[in-house]
């Protein structure tokens, strides 16, 4: 049976009222060290689920970011490009609740970055869920920053 407007009642009470990947300025650092990077959040309205609880989309990105900010932490201080990031879910966050996102770099080598992160409930204790990151470093000079005449980065 087709819909009067494509897509509008599967979608209806499934879209987040806000870009889930705009929660970057509701992140808190906590601590920074070379390999490992604490944050907190609290899980708004915005970051919900039609559950009203953390949506996994959301999740997914901060282990993306997180874990790429703990790799700008190191010596080498290089972002990467993701090759490989998996996301287990183990329990909800609900809104309201503050969560701490830990990243530790398992390993790092010459081309490739392996992270860690892990979302738990900082009242419960409970793992909410658990990601691991494979990045891409390439090679040093590809990470170079240069002033172009106009005093503009190029990389």
């Amino acid at each position: 049976m087709p819909m009067s407007k494509p897509g509008s009642s599967w979608t209806e009470g499934w879209v987040p009222s806000a870009n889930p990947g705009q929660a970057g300025n509701t992140v808190t650092l906590v601590s920074a060290a070379p390999g490992k990077v604490i944050c907190e959040m609290k899980v708004e309205s915005n970051h919900a689920n039609k559950y009203g609880t953390l949506h996994g989309g959301l999740t997914a990105t901060l282990v993306d970011n997180i874990s790429t900010l703990a790799l700008l932490c190191t010596e080498r201080g290089v972002p990467g490009v993701s090759v490989d990031m998996n996301i287990t879910y183990m329990s909800p966050a609900k809104i309201g609740e503050d969560i701490v996102i830990t990243a530790h770099i398992l390993k790092q080598g010459k081309t490739l970055a392996f992270t860690s992160v892990d979302l738990m409930n900082k009242t419960t204790g409970k793992l909410v869920a658990q990601g691991r990151h494979t990045k891409h470093l390439g090679n040093q000079d590809q990470h170079v920053i240069r002033k172009t005449p106009n005093n503009k980065d190029q990389v």
